[in-house]
């Protein structure tokens, strides 16, 4: 069969997984990743299969990198590598190398998924149904808290995708309305309650007037047009917070305590855990996310990740007993690195704006944290040199 690869690890490819799994052998996978096999783009593999079933797989995995070869069959057997049913377990089927399916194998073993780790408490971000109206820059909030003081009640910081980055957040004065369902009845009644916010919010109600018509048809509004879409938890954007992208090419979670609002390319984890922003932003983490992930073009070449919750909340996270003295220094140390990061990485923010020389020194040592935290990852969940070197290769 010739058909496309995204069924291998999206949630809606599931059953079908796990139907060859039961009724077939698989025989061998030739996956082409975005390489152009065609005019559109199709993400193309060659899925060979037996109608027979077994309760051993054992298959050939070929990633072909490149369309240039001259024999299709002599390329699959210079790249493909033989997996066993180990790749092919949970939820998704990571297909990898022996040596480094046996690394998540041991994180799997050592950690708890991070769905359970964070009781289920991670959020996507607001959707406003029309940010032209709702999201703002400096010089419009500017103006609108001078032409009416009140107005700042109603405004809040906000922050998209390609703002968050590793270990920081680049700001760029975005500012979101938030006036969320629920909150004109609450705060007018219901007689009237655009002529109680023209009174009580003019500057407010005179800047979203104009888009009245386009906001009315929104399927997500909230009790009125000038409402946003009902949320249970508007209020863990104003706690510190964990924030990540949807898509990525590089590990990119960021630590917020400026109550920052985000939009909805962005997942939020509202806890103050810099142990665990350690551990999300590590190598080893990051070598686990492309191989559960679906991915848009190739993961092992900066393909983007597509780190929805589905995939996430299999990420295992090592749980500490603080109970055991060296568990729990190891905890500390990672958080005393994580803060000095933070705190170079605003540094560094700060010299870039100035284009100060301080930049080089601080970039310098921002990449020797990096190592620092990534080894001490890889001894929380006992990886052996050799194991290191599969993850740094």
């Amino acid at each position: 069969m010739i058909v496309s690869n995204k069924w291998m690890r999206s949630n809606y490819g599931k059953a079908l997984r796990e139907f060859l799994m039961r009724e077939s052998t698989l025989v061998e996978i030739v996956d082409f990743g975005e390489l152009p096999v065609f005019d559109a783009a199709t993400f193309p593999a060659i899925i060979i299969t037996r109608r027979q079933p077994t309760k051993k797989q054992h298959l050939l995995y070929a990633p072909i990198k490149r369309l240039d070869f001259i024999s299709l069959p002599d390329e699959v057997q210079a790249v493909g590598t033989m997996l066993d049913g180990s790749s092919l377990q949970g939820e998704n089927w990571a297909l990898t190398s022996d040596k480094e399916q046996s690394v998540l194998e041991k994180m799997r073993q050592a950690g708890v998924p991070l769905g359970g780790y964070t009781n289920n408490e991670v959020y996507y971000g607001i959707k406003t149904g029309l940010d032209k109206a709702f999201v703002i820059d400096r010089s419009t909030r500017d103006m609108l808290i001078a032409k009416d003081s009140k107005s700042a009640e109603l405004i809040k910081p906000y922050v998209i995708g390609d703002d968050v980055r590793h270990y920081h957040i680049n700001f760029r004065e975005r500012y979101i309305i938030l006036i969320p369902k629920g909150w004109t009845r609450e705060m007018a009644g219901i007689v009237e309650p655009w002529k109680w916010l023209e009174k009580n919010y003019s500057a407010i109600a005179n800047h979203l007037r104009p888009y009245m018509d386009l906001a009315n048809k929104r399927s997500d509004q909230g009790d009125y047009w000038w409402e946003l879409r009902a949320c249970s938890y508007y209020d863990a954007f104003e706690k510190p917070k964990i924030v990540y992208p949807e898509i990525a090419m590089e590990s990119r979670f960021a630590f917020d305590d400026e109550k920052r609002y985000c939009n909805k390319t962005l997942f939020i984890i509202p806890r103050k855990d810099l142990y665990l922003l350690g551990v999300l932003n590590s190598k080893l983490t990051w070598i686990f996310l492309k191989r559960t992930c679906s991915v848009l073009g190739d993961a092992d070449k900066r393909g983007r990740l597509l780190m929805q919750y589905i995939y996430l909340k299999q990420l295992p996270i090592r749980r500490i007993d603080f109970a055991v003295p060296a568990e729990k220094a190891a905890h500390d140390e990672i958080v005393k690195l994580v803060e000095e990061m933070l705190s170079l990485q605003k540094q560094h923010q700060q010299a870039e704006a100035a284009k100060e020389d301080a930049r080089h020194p601080l970039q310098r040592r921002i990449e020797t944290l990096d190592k620092e935290i990534d080894a001490r990852v890889y001894a929380l969940y006992g990886l052996t040199e050799e194991e290191i070197k599969i993850v740094e290769g």
